[in-house]
């Protein structure tokens, strides 16, 4: 009998405790670690009291500058296959990882977008595979009672990172009175200085009631991601999970014909009075894209045990 792979996930994800966080790039690791049947650690400040040694595999997902995990993980594995797995082109390397490729190591990417949209440095990467990591965010269990709870179709939501890539599309719908945007406290002045003031709400509580209250949910995408594809976003699976109807500025139609899904012109707008037009008539949420997407995520998770094997 074939032996299993010893296999550790770090995340970069930082946490006052070990106990289980519901942050999403958490969320991921733990259905990755799950099905690969590996051990998890992230970010926490006794992580490094129990160092295990001798893992096959190493896999990073995410990363951050800012951790509790220490080198000797790696060291204590020194022929261990690295990989990072990453959903963000705008981030570079884990540094633990970083440590080891200034030691001589190499490693794979498993990322949900092309090489040339990365920081990631090319020149220690030994392949590049891409799978869709986003629809990670789809959960299954969960939609069918969130999707059934009243909702308010008189206002649409935004929520994602404030982005210089993304500004043209705030300017162009965000004074719009029926546009609600959840967005950090530390970035309303930023929307003011774009000579944006729409309604903001609070960050999405996800541990709570989530998208619950939300029906129509806008998706804009960076300037970047129109020619660089990199699946549909986390929005739009997270909409999947609520029930919310999600709404496409025009410019996200090439990321649209790419991702497969049969999102017709009648979720796509391209101005405010488009929005408007919606609002009075707004398209009916399509189960049929949980289906899908569900099946993206079970490719998506088999696709990652196979590269690791």
């Amino acid at each position: 009998m074939k032996k299993s792979k010893k296999i550790l996930i770090i995340n970069s994800h930082k946490s006052s405790n070990n106990k289980p966080q519901n942050n999403l790039h958490w969320l991921n690791a733990k259905q990755i670690a799950d099905y690969c049947n590996a051990d998890l650690i992230w970010s926490y400040p006794t992580v490094n009291d129990d160092i295990k040694k001798d893992y096959d595999t190493i896999i990073f997902i995410h990363a951050s500058m800012y951790s509790y995990t220490d080198y000797k993980w790696l060291e204590e594995s020194p022929n261990a296959n690295l990989f990072y797995i990453t959903n963000e082109y705008n981030l570079g390397e884990p540094r633990t990882l970083w440590l080891a490729v200034k030691a001589g190591r190499r490693y794979r990417v498993i990322a949900n977008h092309p090489s040339n949209a990365s920081k990631v440095v090319q020149k220690y990467v030994d392949s590049w595979e891409t799978v869709n990591l986003n629809s990670l965010c789809v959960n299954e269990n969960t939609y069918p009672l969130n999707r059934s709870k009243d909702k308010d179709l008189n206002k649409i939501l935004y929520y994602g990172s404030y982005r210089e890539g993304r500004y043209r599309y705030f300017q162009k719908y965000f004074n719009f009175e029926n546009i609600v945007v959840s967005s950090h406290k530390k970035n309303h002045k930023k929307f003011h200085d774009l000579e944006i003031t729409p309604k903001f709400v609070s960050r999405i509580a996800w541990d709570k009631t989530g998208l619950g209250e939300y029906g129509v949910s806008l998706y804009i995408e960076d300037e970047k991601t129109h020619t660089h594809y990199n699946y549909l976003a986390n929005r739009f699976y997270e909409a999947l999970n609520y029930g919310v109807v999600t709404l496409f500025d025009a410019s996200c139609l090439t990321t649209i014909e790419k991702s497969g899904y049969d999102i017709g012109y009648e979720y796509i707008v391209d101005s405010v009075s488009e929005l408007e037009e919606k609002l009075r008539d707004l398209p009916k949420f399509k189960e049929n894209w949980v289906e899908q997407a569900v099946l993206e995520k079970e490719s998506c998770l088999k696709q990652i045990a196979e590269i690791i094997s």
